[in-house]
């Protein structure tokens, strides 16, 4: 299930100030500090899977500023969810690049936050729309697809939902992630 609302902008683009990571869907997990969890485990089959698939590792490069200071514009964002369990940080897919189609494992989430194996299946996934829609950009989420998204638009899934972004057009597109419980 898809939930679609929008909240007021309280922020400029101060994102472009972020410290962004270049990070490939097929290569996540870092070598030398495997968690032992089966968040991890998950995410360690879809990089075998992209692998089987021959799926290229350019193609789903993009970039990631995990838990960046926020300006009082963006902190207002995460007033929602102060009271609950929840994590942030940014993504942005820049011209001709993907993040295809997968479910989020939450690895990071929950080894931090420490939640028990139990609870994962309520886990959700909120993404504020940093940008607007720009032609070549598309969100997929199960089988709902979202285009045409302004500034402010927000988008929530459950857990282990299948899902992907899309952008065979020339603007970056760039979304806060909010991982709650």
């Amino acid at each position: 299930m898809l939930d679609k609302s929008s909240i007021p902008v309280t922020w400029d683009d101060e994102w472009k100030l972020f410290d962004w990571k270049e990070t490939f869907m097929t290569d996540e997990v870092p070598k030398n500090d495997i968690w032992d969890t089966p968040a991890t485990r998950k995410k360690l089959e879809l990089e075998e899977m992209y692998a089987k698939m021959n799926i290229s590792s350019e193609c789903t490069k993009h970039y990631m500023s995990i838990r960046p200071p926020l300006t009082e514009g963006l902190q207002a964002v995460l007033d929602a969810y102060k009271l609950i369990d929840h994590n942030y940080n940014f993504l942005k897919v820049t011209a001709a690049h993907n993040v295809i189609k997968h479910y989020d494992s939450y690895a990071t989430f929950i080894k931090f936050n420490k939640i028990p194996e139990k609870d994962h299946g309520n886990i959700k996934r909120t993404i504020v729309m940093m940008t607007d829609w720009s032609f070549g950009q598309v969100l997929q989420v199960e089988d709902k697809i979202e285009t045409h998204w302004k500034i402010g638009d927000t988008f929530t899934w459950k857990g282990n939902a299948w899902h992907g972004l899309g952008n065979f057009g020339f603007e970056d597109c760039v979304v806060m992630q909010i991982t709650w419980l």
